[in-house]
């Protein structure tokens, strides 16, 4: 478990480390999670002392002398630390937006005592290097989750490039746009897809990316990871209803790139959901063309062996919204 998820763990930076209660939240998280919550409500946590400053008393069954000391300083403390943990606003969507300014201000400070700038460049830099903790301090400071390099993108494609859970569920915890493009068009889940991450595409689909979603040359998530072999990716996507009969703009789809690139496996999924070998691209050449040169002579065999007509006369659409054949 990082800092960042312990209980009270508001106190650990600046000058309040010394009143973290370390005894406490290790043994008794419960209450250290109730102090937690009941932290900025003046009222509701002074109640809260009182009641544990009960079950401190000698002559009462409560917490260990160590603990009971930790509690009482805290509780002393209070009223000279105030109301320091970050407020947050949650929005519809479930998005977590710092709404506080000294939070900002203490975010601003800690990034000055690291020694690191407060621009997107480094923003950038912390999402590169997959480090959850710093991009969360960027966001404190001030800087929008969505903020775009040199290349158009934002933190969640870098994340979802590189295959970090991790770091892009904490981006979409704080209202990133899954939905972002880069220059091209791709999505988070494109380049999840493209470079086999599983897990991320997993997470993108259940957090409501549609498994369709095209690029600006209507390529499909399914149809980049079928080109690149990558069963597991392709066995979420269809999971999650993606049309196996697709067209990019090219008139490829993803069991023409499986073809093409040898991944029987990825092929054999694919015929399993229904996609139609009737495939003719732009340029003229055809799906059972290129399976017929295939080296691999089970691919030229499997699609050989396929029915004509499946999934219907040709069995093609284009990604809703996208373009057919120019």
């Amino acid at each position: 478990m990082s800092s960042s998820d312990l209980p009270l763990s508001f106190l650990l930076s600046g000058d309040h480390k010394g009143k973290y209660p370390q005894q406490l939240v290790a043994r008794f998280p419960h209450v250290a999670r109730r102090l937690d919550e009941l932290w900025n409500d003046p009222a509701g946590v002074g109640e809260y002392f009182s009641e544990l400053m009960v079950s401190s008393r000698p002559n009462r069954q409560g917490f260990p002398p160590e603990v009971a000391a930790e509690i009482m300083s805290l509780c002393l403390a209070y009223e000279r630390i105030g109301q320091i943990k970050p407020m947050v606003d949650e929005q519809p969507h479930g998005a977590v937006v710092v709404s506080d300014p000294w939070e900002t201000e203490r975010a601003q400070r800690e990034l000055q005592r690291q020694g690191i700038d407060l621009s997107v460049a480094n923003f950038v830099r912390a999402a590169e290097a997959g480090d959850a903790e710093l991009c969360r301090l960027f966001i404190h400071a001030g800087l929008d989750v969505d903020a775009r390099d040199s290349r158009h993108w934002t933190p969640l494609l870098i994340a979802a490039f590189n295959g970090n859970e991790k770091l892009a569920l904490e981006l979409l915890r704080y209202g990133a746009d899954m939905h972002a493009t880069d220059l091209a068009g791709y999505t988070p889940l494109h380049w999840a897809g493209y470079n086999g991450y599983p897990k991320v595409v997993q997470l993108l689909l259940v957090k409501g990316l549609p498994a369709d979603v095209a690029s600006n040359a209507g390529i499909t998530p399914l149809l980049q990871a079928a080109a690149r072999g990558h069963r597991e990716v392709v066995a979420t996507l269809l999971r999650h209803q993606a049309n196996p009969n697709l067209a990019a703009r090219d008139g490829s789809t993803a069991l023409l790139k499986a073809v093409a690139n040898g991944h029987l496996e990825v092929i054999d999924l694919l015929l399993k959901a229904g996609a139609s070998v009737e495939v003719t691209m732009q340029d003229g050449k055809t799906l059972r063309e290129i399976a017929r040169n295939a080296k691999d002579p089970a691919i030229a065999a499997r699609i050989a062996a396929a029915p004509r007509g499946s999934a219907g006369a040709s069995g093609l659409q284009w990604p809703k919204g996208g373009h057919g054949p120019r």
